[in-house]
């Protein structure tokens, strides 16, 4: 196994690779990121990706707001094992 150690950002929730021609699609790598911890005041995170970075997933976030679809009529047990 070789190894590449460089320095990046992460951009939109992403860290850029150098040089293209090192890796290709599809090559298994393992990946280490190691980082300094930022006070709150020192983030760099933008507005938007710090929303993103603390939204939940949509799993949760629906089942605390459930959609709300009028004349909708759940299937009982016994409907629902019959398809």
């Amino acid at each position: 196994m070789q190894a590449i150690e460089f320095e990046s950002t992460v951009q939109g929730q992403t860290i850029p690779l150098p040089t293209p021609g090192m890796l290709s699609p599809g090559q298994p790598v393992r990946v280490v990121v190691m980082f300094e911890e930022l006070a709150p005041q020192q983030s760099q995170l933008m507005p938007d990706e710090s929303a993103l970075a603390s939204r939940r997933d949509a799993i949760s976030e629906l089942s605390e707001n459930p959609l709300v679809v009028p004349d909708f009529l759940p299937l009982s047990r016994d409907e629902s094992h019959e398809r």
